[in-house]
């Protein structure tokens, strides 16, 4: 199986093109639907754990299921660190998006890391449950339908 890092690379060059873009989009007047289409929680809960899983099963990894856990662990918790300095930028300038909700209303603790840290372990762990049970489904197929043997 290739490195670990080397199979990241790109799924995280994307997700931080991903990040970029959506504020960029949302800060250029765009609607909430147009913006939602640069989802990086897509990229982490469904798209980055299929592609993952399809890497290794592919590939003739002794313990692909702790691999596939391994991957969608650090992409997510990488793609949401990406995302902190948004919910950040977005207390300080009061950025009116609607996933921005609850930051600048409390006190400074709730809107620079209650709320950012809560969804961000929300979604960390969300995407790693799914995103594995997902993957390791699609891992089973291949392996039991692969023609090595």
């Amino acid at each position: 199986m290739q490195n670990v890092k080397q199979i990241l690379k790109w799924p995280l060059i994307f997700a931080a093109a991903v990040v970029v873009l959506r504020v960029i989009v949302e800060r250029a007047g765009a609607s909430d639907a147009v913006a939602n289409i640069l989802s990086v929680v897509a990229l982490h809960f469904l798209i980055g754990p299929v592609y993952f899983a399809i890497r290794v099963g592919m590939s003739a990894e002794s313990r692909p299921y702790f691999t596939l856990f391994k991957l969608i662990a650090l992409y997510v918790v990488l793609t949401r660190i990406m995302i902190l300095p948004t919910y950040w930028f977005a207390r300080i300038y009061g950025w009116p998006q609607g996933r921005f909700g609850g930051l600048s209303g409390g006190s400074p603790f709730t809107g620079f890391f209650v709320i950012p840290f809560a969804t961000a372990a929300f979604w960390i762990i969300a995407s790693v449950i799914f995103g594995s049970v997902v993957g390791s489904f699609i891992i089973a197929i291949m392996r039991r339908f692969s023609t090595r043997r």
